[in-house]
C-alpha cells in the first residue's frame, strides 16, 4: 500500500499513530504541508482553505463557487503531494480528497470515551473530583 490516510475522532492521538505508522514503514508523513502549499501555490489564505472543509458554504459562496474552488485547491496540493507514492496523511478530509484513488488505505482511529476523557482532564489540569 503506497498511501495511507488517517482520519481520528477527539483525542485519539491521530498525530502520533501516523508518525509512528510512517516512520516504521518508511514513508513520508504529511499532514498541515498540504494546506500551507496550496495556500501559497493559490495566493490564498489558509484559514479561507481550513473553512473551505469544515464549515457548510456561505450565501455568497453559493454563488461564488468559493468552497468548491478551496476544495479543488487543497486537492490538487495533496494529489501533489501522494503521486510519489509511500505517503501517510493525517490531515482534513484525506478521505473524502482523494476519493477515486483505488491504492488508497482509510483509517479512521476512534479512541474509547475513558481514554478521551482523561485527555481532556490532562490537558486542561482538572483532577476527577473537580
Amino acid at each position: 500500500m503506497s498511501i495511507i490516510t488517517i482520519s481520528r475522532g477527539s483525542y485519539s492521538r491521530g498525530k502520533e499513530v501516523a508518525e509512528k505508522v510512517a516512520a516504521a514503514l518508511g514513508y513520508r508523513c504529511i499532514s498541515r504541508d498540504v494546506l500551507l502549499e496550496a495556500s501559497e501555490i493559490f495566493n490564498v489564505p489558509e484559514i479561507k482553505l481550513v473553512r473551505a472543509i469544515r464549515d457548510a458554504p456561505s450565501i455568497l459562496d453559493r454563488f461564488s463557487h468559493g468552497k468548491e474552488r478551496y476544495v479543488a485547491y487543497i486537492r490538487a496540493s495533496l494529489l501533489r503531494q501522494v503521486q510519489r507514492d509511500n505517503v501517510v496523511y493525517h490531515g482534513l478530509a484525506g478521505h473524502f480528497l482523494l476519493q477515486g484513488i483505488p491504492h488508497v488505505l482509510k483509517v479512521r482511529i476512534i479512541a474509547n470515551m475513558e481514554d478521551r476523557i482523561r485527555e481532556e482532564m490532562r490537558r486542561e489540569n482538572i483532577s476527577a473530583r473537580s
